[in-house]
């Protein structure tokens, strides 16, 4: 009877959530059929069944985070009964009731006995606490003092326990529901999954559920949540990231506490890890009146190119990979500028290089990244191989990139393995920024808006100027200020004189 397990769907994936699922106990199934909807800390994935036959259980509910290689579902080969494990379910289910009735009967009579042998003590004790009455009257005083100090702890004692016990009832079945994540989760921390009530399906406790019973015991120590630890200082040399220990929620009226999603917690961490690399930045300003001037003119060129069916205006006859899909090509300032930087990488491979705990790890191809937003973050799918690639190209493929990504739908392939990184925030009107470099590579150009503004030409005449401000950041471990800078003249050069990007 194969399992369906949880797949390992990126190179830094540890658990995945269950976001839905699309087929149903009873169901049956046949190989390649979609069975669920996975969530990444990256994207949302479809996963396909591996094997045919009946989907005979469930094991994870929607909601659920389940570590990679952990089982999620059974599905039954032909031939097998399909009520298997249901039954078996139910047998543990009648187990586990039967044992807490026996532990229930056990315990009412071990609470009889303790109670009798309770009065026949307190009996001897009140004779004994009457003697000692008619002999010592001080001691007797300073006796009763101590007793009335432990019957203060015993009260407090006695009432934690009625708090710790209080918890919900369990599932209908009598089982507590949850999955192998959750119940690592609540080990770690000291927290017993039987006073947690679960918001999953069937009552199963899922990941938030924990995190909200921990997030409560935090608000009753802020003092020492707003401490970071003694040892949580940065790394500084990228091995290891630094133990960051946020503050408590204050609860005050008229706050509002939004938990994490995977996608943030994911993201913080990473933009933590990033942080430790000693950053260097160099601004430079492109004059871009010639590339929009070019733009301009081929954006008309491919558009007549389509509409008279002489072409698709990418250079290739059919489309593909390096042709538009669902209408013509109209390439942007960012195209041009990504193209620029990938040509830039072949004279200066120390900003396409990674670094990793054996070294500094140089790459001949240049597999671009570029940071899309989302909703709650930020990805960075990979244009393959940029340097050789037309404008159009680049064009087409990061239109259709960004879309995906957007949509949640992007493969593993699609968004690891990035040499450089290219962020533009022009379109928001921003004139200047710094980016953060995105490990394990070493360099990131932010791009900023178009200004147009005053200057001087060379007789010293002046004239209106477009002006664009790129900003390089760079890991001072692997990459020099003056080379940095030597990189931006080179980008600047490219972009001040734009059909150099289309030979």
């Amino acid at each position: 009877m194969p399992e369906v397990i949880m797949p390992k769907m990126g190179d830094a994936m540890e658990a995945g959530t269950l976001s839905s699922w699309l087929k149903h106990e009873g169901d049956q199934v046949e190989a390649g059929d979609i069975l669920a909807e996975i969530e990444t800390d990256k994207a949302t994935m479809e996963l396909e069944a591996e094997d045919t036959g009946v989907l005979t259980r469930l094991i994870a509910g929607e909601g659920d985070e389940v570590a990679v290689g952990e089982p999620i579902a059974v599905i039954s080969a032909d031939g097998e009964a399909p009520d298997a494990a249901p039954d078996e379910a139910r047998q543990g289910a009648e187990e586990t009731e039967d044992s807490a009735s026996g532990r229930e009967t056990a315990e009412t009579q071990t609470a009889e006995t303790q109670t009798a042998k309770s009065e026949t003590a307190e009996t001897k004790a009140a004779k004994n606490e009457t003697a000692e009455a008619e002999t010592a009257e001080t001691k007797a005083a300073e006796t009763e003092a101590t007793e009335s100090g432990e019957r203060g702890v015993r009260a407090r004692g006695a009432e934690a326990q009625k708090a710790a016990a209080s918890g919900p009832e369990r599932s209908a079945d009598g089982r507590v529901r949850a999955s192998p994540v959750v119940r690592r989760l609540a080990r770690e921390h000291g927290i017993e999954l039987a006073g947690i009530s679960g918001s999953g399906p069937d009552g199963r406790i899922v990941e938030r559920d924990v995190r909200a019973v921990l997030e409560g015991a935090e608000k009753g120590a802020p003092e020492r949540s707003a401490q970071a630890p003694a040892d949580a200082a940065p790394a500084g040399d990228g091995s290891t990231s630094a133990q960051v220990t946020a503050a408590a929620p204050s609860g005050a009226a008229g706050t509002e506490l939004s938990p994490l999603s995977r996608t943030q917690r994911v993201v913080g961490e990473r933009m933590q890890q990033a942080w430790q690399a000693p950053h260097h930045y160099a601004t430079v300003e492109v004059h871009v009146d010639e590339l929009l001037a070019l733009r301009g003119r081929l954006n008309e060129a491919l558009v007549d190119g389509a509409a008279d069916g002489s072409g698709d205006g990418s250079g290739v006859d059919a489309p593909g990979a390096d042709g538009p899909v669902g209408g013509p090509v109209r390439l942007s300032i960012n195209d041009f500028v990504m193209k620029a930087c990938a040509l830039a990488l072949r004279t200066f491979p120390k900003l396409n290089s990674w670094w990793t705990a054996d070294g500094i790890e140089l790459h001949q191809r240049v597999d671009l990244a570029m940071a899309v937003a989302l909703e709650d973050g930020l990805i960075t799918p990979v244009i393959r191989n940029a340097g050789e690639r037309t404008l159009s190209a680049i064009s087409t493929e990061a239109k259709e990139l960004a879309v995906r990504a957007r949509s949640g739908k992007l493969r593993p392939d699609e968004y690891q393995g990035g040499t450089f990184t290219v962020s533009n925030m022009g379109m928001y009107g921003v004139e200047s920024f710094t980016a953060i470099i995105n490990p394990p590579s070493v360099s990131i150009v932010a791009v900023s808006a178009v200004a147009r503004r005053p200057d001087f030409d060379a007789a010293g005449d002046i004239v209106p100027r477009s002006v664009l401000k790129l900003t390089v950041g760079s890991d001072h471990r692997v990459v020099n200020g003056a080379e940095n800078a030597r990189y931006l003249a080179e980008v600047k050069r490219l972009l001040e004189h734009p059909l150099l990007l289309t030979v």
